[in-house]
């Protein structure tokens, strides 16, 4: 069940609707819980509606098909895969349907035959083909249409269409011959399932009125079940009748039952004093267990019995993909909207603050000039008396590096750059280098002198040479 985080099956009868809600557990699903509601009740939409949190926690909607709407057809088969099987059917669909092929839906259901499988051919002889029992699902297209539209009005949307009772033959070990008998809800058919060899040979739902002539009517529909049983050959014994119900539908359908095994129906050669054929009492699923292995058949991708047609399948889904898209644009539009009326509050509120702002600062306007004014000047004289001790500190520095054959013919101090200039013997290359090297070395209490000295520019004139170079301290303002 990965695939699914939570499953809703809802049954609709004369009496109203049930709906059973289950959460995915392992590999099959566990009840959470049970609603019973009128006809005219809205399905709650906080358990069976979708919406974006489905594609996290993904949920299984499915409805059950009032019985009475529909036709039940059990048929032989060679045994094949799925799709040929489908393929055979649809040959015969014709055939098997009480309605024109153009205005029904269908499905199949396959069963596991318990008869004893064909003996090896000898040989020379043709192999006999096992066969596969299939249960043909038959409804009303325009019927299923209205029942779906009746769905979608309330905001139920269908993912499978389902036939109740099926799960319950399924779930029945039919290891006797005869007569099937399985109770529906109250006010629907009976399912009528008739076994013999091992293998379901005939199905049918049959509605009985709730008088006293329905255990008549029931004998009807049995002996129209042998009689056709006897024409195909499969009918060779009186049938045997067992009923299988929950206690409350055996305290109602098994007196019915009992008297109609009592009638000639178990004594067709109406021999006198032959004994009536007994009737077994089964328990059944209860309608939440049902409905929870409906789920689970559901769930799994092998599961054949949904009715619901593929063009409904489709507008569903687009219909939950298109209301996710319109959620999420107008979500998007109400939360643009909010942002847009805080946006204006915001702007409101500092376009308040801003206005009373200005006003202070206008009111401020004069003293706060002047006081940035005076802020000013009391930095340049800072910067002034900073640069007079930088201007000692460098003619400290060169004062006490100049060499004794190196003249210095100029130096310039300015906003922190000091620019030597001098001359000296034109062998006396060297002392300017160690010169240059020596002013870079300086240093006070407080650091190096100059964060940076150029390298010397020496120019050779005759005997002289030239020599220029720059030093920059901290303060200097051009770098």
């Amino acid at each position: 069940m990965a695939r699914w985080q939570s499953a809703n099956v809802l049954q609709t009868t004369p009496g109203g609707r049930q709906l059973w809600r289950f959460n995915a557990s392992g590999t099959g699903f566990a009840f959470a819980e049970e609603q019973r509601l009128s006809a005219s009740e809205p399905i709650p939409s906080d358990i069976v509606g979708k919406d974006w949190r489905t594609l996290l926690r993904s949920k299984l909607n499915i409805a059950w098909l009032p019985a009475d709407k529909i036709f039940l057809r059990a048929i032989q088969l060679p045994s094949s895969d799925l799709t040929e099987i489908r393929s055979m059917v649809e040959l015969q669909i014709e055939k098997l349907s009480p309605l024109p092929v153009a205005q029904i839906v269908w499905s199949i259901q396959l069963l596991p035959n318990t008869a004893t499988p064909p003996a090896p051919a000898a040989e020379g002889e043709v192999a006999s083909v096992p066969l596969q029992t299939v249960i043909v699902i038959i409804a009303g297209r325009g019927y299923v249409e209205e029942f779906l539209g009746e769905l979608e009005n309330q905001g139920f949307l269908t993912d499978r269409l389902e036939v109740p009772g099926l799960e319950q033959l399924i779930a029945t070990k039919a290891t006797d011959n005869g007569v099937w008998i399985y109770p529906n809800a109250p006010g629907e058919p009976l399912l009528i399932a008739w076994w013999a060899g091992g293998t379901l040979h005939n199905l049918a739902m049959v509605s009985l009125p709730d008088t006293d002539e329905r255990g008549d009517l029931l004998k009807n529909q049995i002996e129209q079940m042998a009689w056709a049983g006897e024409l195909e050959g499969w009918m060779t014994e009186p049938p045997k009748l067992h009923l299988v119900a929950t206690p409350e539908q055996a305290k109602i359908w098994e007196p019915v039952v009992r008297t109609t095994a009592e009638s000639e129906l178990a004594n067709p050669q109406g021999v006198a004093g032959a004994p009536a054929a007994p009737v077994e009492v089964f328990p059944a699923l209860k309608p939440a267990d049902a409905a929870a292995k409906t789920a689970e058949s559901a769930a799994q991708d092998g599961s054949t019995t949904n009715l619901l047609p593929d063009d409904y399948a489709r507008r569903y889904r687009q219909q939950f993909v298109d209301g996710l898209w319109m959620r999420a644009l107008f979500s998007a539009l109400v939360l643009y909207g909010v942002a847009v009326v805080v946006y204006f509050a915001v702007v409101l509120v500092l376009n308040y603050r801003a206005s009373a702002v200005t006003t202070r600062v206008a009111s401020l306007g004069l003293s706060y000039t002047n006081a940035l004014k005076d802020e000013e000047q009391l930095r340049i004289l800072k910067d002034r008396q900073e640069l007079k001790y930088a201007a000692l500190d460098c003619w400290k520095a060169v004062a006490q590096s100049m060499p004794n054959d190196v003249t210095l013919d100029d130096m310039a101090f300015q906003r922190g750059k000091l620019d030597l200039r001098g001359t000296a013997p034109a062998d006396s290359q060297i002392a300017i280098t160690e010169f240059n090297d020596a002013v870079r070395a300086a240093r006070t209490t407080n650091g190096p002198v100059f964060n940076e000295v150029g390298p010397p520019a020496i120019t050779i004139r005759g005997d002289r040479a030239e020599w220029r170079f720059s030093c920059y301290t901290k303060g200097y303002e051009g770098r």
